[in-house]
């Protein structure tokens, strides 16, 4: 069901945003929501950034399976990061921050670039790890603090 409501809201941001690109300024200012009320151009942009930024957030949510250890699962739950493997007697969960750069402190002085959305920082186990590539079937994590690669497919529930 949320997936059809991101589908949706997506499809509506881009339909309102690609028709007030062929529109005059004067006339974008009039463009109708749907639900009606007025929306001016600048509202449409920023709302667009709004779901540019969630986006990423918004694929990571569920649970995945490590593709090497079939034991491993990892699953994202709004900002908690939970995790679970062979030898561990409970899930581990903590609050995981996405941003531009790694945010714990082992990772403080890193040279790592900065990309939007691209690190997930756990600062109380102070653990980060880099999003080489995301889509709504496979997550690829590189741990920063070896350098490993991390691959994940989705598990479908």
């Amino acid at each position: 069901m949320k997936n059809r409501y991101f589908i949706l809201t997506v499809t509506a941001t881009t339909l309102i945003f690609t028709r007030c690109k062929n529109i005059s300024p004067n006339k974008a200012d009039n463009q109708l929501r749907p639900d009606n009320k007025t929306l001016k151009q600048s509202e449409n942009i920023d709302s667009i950034s709004s779901l540019e930024k969630s986006s990423t957030l918004h694929l990571l949510q569920g649970r995945w399976q490590q593709v090497e250890d079939k034991s491993n699962f990892l699953v994202f739950d709004k900002n908690h990061r939970r995790e679970i493997a062979d030898g561990m007697d409970k899930w581990e969960d903590e609050i995981f921050v996405l941003s531009d750069h790694c945010l714990n402190e082992s990772n403080s002085v890193s040279n790592e670039p900065k990309e939007k959305d691209k690190y997930i920082s756990c600062k109380e186990s102070d653990l980060c790890w880099y999003i080489t590539s995301l889509d709504s079937n496979y997550l690829i994590l590189t741990y920063l603090e070896r350098g490993n690669e991390l691959i994940y497919k989705r598990v479908k529930e």
